[in-house]
């Protein structure tokens, strides 16, 4: 009788433990799916948003490229087709902030992410597609700079007689263009094909 008494409090004793346990992996389980959830949401809404700002700023280096491109032989063609790239420039300048900001920040989220992370098990994590696009915004802000200068050699140009502006053209701004010129293609090759002239400044 005794040992069925001890036996039975060791039962209990055995069902609770075990009851405890598989309260404490369902609870445990129940924390990382809502975890995984969460960061995958996190994931998708960052996504989005730096798609949104890369289609953006894609569309804007779209037309400044087209007038920077367009038929321009003389030095007034140049000041009246700055002229048209100045406002944009300044709009492109804040998009390229505004996505470099969030690259770093999705850039420093991958960096930290756990082995049990959903873009892990997906197989979405990429450590070198992070290494190419930092080439790629590397030359994007290179070329953003050029233009910057550009536009304010024109504006110098612009304040010249017309025989001056000649030379200036010649001495001042067609270096910048070469320079320009020589990362776009630097710029293609890194995107390998992807970043053409139209996307980009």
């Amino acid at each position: 009788m005794l040992a069925s008494v001890k036996d039975s409090s060791k039962n209990r004793m055995v069902r609770k433990y075990l009851m405890l346990a598989t309260a404490l992996l369902l609870t445990a389980a129940a924390a990382i799916a809502v975890t995984l959830v969460i960061e995958d949401r996190k994931d998708r809404a960052m996504a989005q948003e730096i798609e949104a700002t890369q289609s953006e700023l894609l569309a804007i280096g779209a037309q400044i490229t087209s007038i920077k491109d367009a038929d321009l032989t003389t030095p007034n063609d140049f000041i009246a087709a700055y002229a048209q790239v100045e406002p944009l420039q300044k709009e492109y300048d804040q998009k390229l902030d505004a996505f470099i900001k969030l690259y770093n920040v999705a850039r420093e989220r991958d960096s930290h992410r756990s082995f049990f992370d959903l873009q892990r098990l997906r197989g979405t994590h990429h450590p070198e597609s992070w290494q190419r696009l930092s080439e790629i915004i590397s030359l994007v802000r290179q070329i953003n700079d050029v233009t910057k200068r550009e536009i304010s050699v024109v504006h110098a140009m612009a304040s010249l007689s017309e025989p001056e502006r000649a030379r200036f053209w010649h001495e001042q701004f067609l270096p910048l263009a070469a320079q320009e010129h020589a990362l776009r293609e630097q710029l293609q090759i890194v995107g390998q094909g992807r970043a053409t002239d139209s996307t980009t400044q």
